[in-house]
């Protein structure tokens, strides 16, 4: 089981890396909401590959999780300014942006610990822009909406792991436990490779030329 999670994992890391690529061939012809897009898996692929080399080395990496949050939270709160067309998404970003620089700033300890207020907060607010793009989309085709399901429920997921991040660590839970709560948080992971490759393939994939 445990080989079977280390494959795992490397396979997720390989895909990340590749996945940026992938977008990078429709990146001239598309809009900023797609560019955006496209930035934030480079950045995730950036994360995702250091993180793999540090604990292929055994050298502590959570401070990086600081990093992957706060970069997914205004990667993703860009992409939906462009879904949303609308300023409040880019105030939101500025006011919890600033509170956590005043966090930290006030609690310099905390950037090296799970930040579950950070997660909490960041990750819910992308969750409410999901499901806003979800109600102007109702009578209405649009873009990303394959995106917007994996983003979606990979971050309900996601702010369920990482927020009990430090309760975790308290409690002391068993290795069994915590590898188990590690695999769902894997798997949803995965799931939003799936829509994000998804995406790509039905909506823009080079279409052949025909003659």
């Amino acid at each position: 089981m445990q080989k079977f999670i280390s494959y795992f994992n490397e396979f997720l890391t390989l895909v990340s890396v590749v996945l940026p690529f992938i977008y990078f061939i429709s990146f001239s012809k598309q809009g900023k909401a797609y560019k955006i897009f496209t930035m934030y898996l480079f950045f995730i692929a950036i994360i995702q590959g250091v993180m793999y080399y540090l604990t292929s080395q055994n050298i502590p990496n959570l401070y990086l999780f600081q990093y992957y949050f706060i970069g997914q939270f205004i990667f993703l709160s860009l992409f939906y300014w462009q879904l949303l067309k609308t300023w409040m998404v880019l105030l939101v970003l500025g006011i919890i942006l600033g509170a956590l620089g005043i966090q930290y700033f006030l609690s310099p300890s905390s950037f090296e610990a799970y930040n579950s207020i950070g997660v909490v907060v960041t990750q819910s607010v992308i969750v409410v822009y999901a499901m806003l793009y979800y109600y102007k989309m109702l009578s209405r085709k649009g873009s990303f909406l394959i995106i917007n399901n994996g983003v979606f429920l990979y971050l309900i997921a996601s702010v369920l792991f990482f927020s009990s991040g430090n309760l975790i660590l308290k409690l002391g839970l068993k290795k069994e436990t915590m590898r188990l709560i590690g695999i769902i948080n894997d798997f949803s992971y995965f799931v939003l490779i799936v829509f994000i490759l998804v995406e790509w393939w039905q909506n823009f994939r080079p279409k052949p030329i025909r003659k």
